[in-house]
């Protein structure tokens, strides 16, 4: 398992694509708003995707269509402009919530688990301080037995080459 402060930044990572999805979604997904005394997008683009097909059999263009007959401006110009209602909306938009929160549950216990929280600056001064000093003696010991090992390799050396055949 990963040490905490990768957990962390993965959680981070994560977090920051649930937003942007999340943003995404409501923005492409949402439903129409409506304004008082202004017309509703909806009506607008159903209209306008009626008379379309409607009038798409006869291959003449109707006044202000600016669509080409089977061209590919045609399909850019013929799509609604707002996305279609999607009925499970709010439903989406939960879900989404109920996932932020959950990695933000997650976040918040990996900061929990950070060395040094709950410990006041001294403290931890002082942990740093213990532990400097017992890295100091293992490093003591390693060189030790560095100098151990050495002095063996130098006498088995010295044994085998002492050995002659017969």
């Amino acid at each position: 398992m990963a040490d905490i402060l990768t957990q962390l930044q993965d959680a981070l990572d994560i977090l920051l694509q649930q937003f942007y999805a999340s943003l995404v979604y409501t923005s492409t997904r949402h439903p129409y708003a409506d304004i008082p005394g202004q017309p509703h997008d909806a009506d607008r683009d159903l209209n306008s995707s009626n008379n379309a097909n409607q009038s798409g059999g006869d291959g003449q263009q109707q006044p202000g269509n600016v669509a080409d007959a089977g061209g590919a401006a045609g399909a850019l110009t013929e799509r609604p402009r707002s996305p279609p209602p999607d009925p499970s909306f709010t439903a989406t938009q939960h879900e989404i919530a109920q996932d932020v929160v959950l990695n933000m549950a997650r976040i918040g216990a990996l900061i929990d688990r950070l060395p040094g929280i709950g410990s006041s600056e001294r403290e931890q001064v002082d942990r740093m301080a213990e532990l400097d000093r017992q890295l100091r003696e293992v490093e003591a010991e390693r060189a030790e037995a560095v100098g151990e090992k050495e002095r063996l390799v130098a006498l088995l050396d010295e044994r085998i080459v002492g050995v002659r055949r017969p």
